[in-house]
């Protein structure tokens, strides 16, 4: 991705998801609705958050967000809004398994695509002769600890990238018996 995707993009995507799954229960949704304020997903590490209740007046309502942290502070952010005008015990448990369905398809949709949500700090990383990852890596919130840990990272391995999560740019260092390659 050349930018990171939006809140209400995602919302979007997982209920298209969703819908070609035939998970989405469009028989009893009145609507489903990306959230009004969308903000840029710049993070990997996140939660959904949820309230699924009565709505105060009809219906049953399900709105989602994802909760993070960014620079020690907890923020949410809205994704969107699932609502039915039913209000029976069925439609409760319809609306719970959505719940369900949506918060295992996000996840596996983020784990998929790591990449395209990580657009903060810096990531170290070991890698293979072949120039695939080992199991060893690091998510910096700066370059100065990127830097600590990729020296760590070279007592262990011949070469060590470290990248920059916002530019995309990588820099490839090798331990000090080869030369620095850029």
């Amino acid at each position: 991705m050349k930018k990171p995707i939006t809140t209400s993009e995602y919302f979007q995507l997982i209920c298209d998801h969703l819908r070609a799954r035939g998970q989405m229960p469009d028989e009893i949704l009145d609507y489903s609705l990306a959230a009004y304020n969308p903000v840029p997903i710049r993070i990997y590490q996140f939660d959904i958050r949820n309230n699924l209740d009565y709505g105060s007046s009809e219906g049953i309502y399900l709105d989602l967000a994802i909760e993070y942290y960014e620079n020690d502070k907890r923020e949410s952010k809205a994704l969107g809004t699932f609502k039915t005008l039913r209000d029976s015990p069925e439609a409760m448990r319809t609306m719970a398994q959505l719940l369900a369905d949506f918060i295992v398809e996000e996840r596996a949709y983020v784990n998929a695509h790591l990449d395209d949500f990580t657009w903060t700090g810096v990531d170290v990383y070991a890698v293979k002769e072949d120039g695939t990852r080992t199991g060893w890596g690091y998510s910096c919130r700066n370059r100065e600890i990127a830097l600590k840990h990729k020296d760590e990272l070279l007592e262990k391995y011949d070469r060590v990238i470290v990248r920059d999560n916002a530019t995309r740019k990588e820099k490839c260092y090798q331990n000090s018996s080869k030369s620095d390659v850029a």
